[in-house]
């Protein structure tokens, strides 16, 4: 499992990040917009997605990734912090954040990633 404070440290790396309580958890927010909240148990992550990369993810792996039947109107998905890889965790964070910063600033940290890519060569 994924220990919490690793995750909230990543999550706030991104840009502008901030963690704000949500009806007693812990929301991670870009100009107060949510895009991932730590569920009360510590063991499954929310996260926004969309539609598309929810129901294939949801799919491919519903040990991992399910929508509560609350949120079935909602472009969220939980993630289980138990059996998630590492790499696609980080992927669907940066996404999430993507979903809600502003388009310049998420150009802005396309952009530096990039640069960040190629210098390790």
């Amino acid at each position: 499992m994924f220990p919490i404070h690793d995750i909230r440290s990543f999550i706030l790396t991104l840009p502008e990040t901030k963690e704000i309580d949500h009806f007693g958890k812990p929301s991670f927010r870009v100009n107060n917009k949510i895009f991932a909240t730590i569920q009360p148990e510590g063991s499954i992550l929310t996260v926004k997605t969309n539609g598309e990369d929810r129901m294939m993810y949801t799919m491919l792996d519903p040990e991992t990734y399910r929508v509560p039947e609350t949120f079935s109107n909602l472009n969220y998905m939980h993630i289980n912090l138990n059996t998630v890889s590492p790499i696609e965790l980080k992927g669907l964070l940066i996404k999430a954040w993507s979903h809600v910063a502003p388009k310049k600033l998420v150009k802005a940290f396309d952009a530096s990633n990039c640069a960040d890519d190629r210098g390790s060569d």
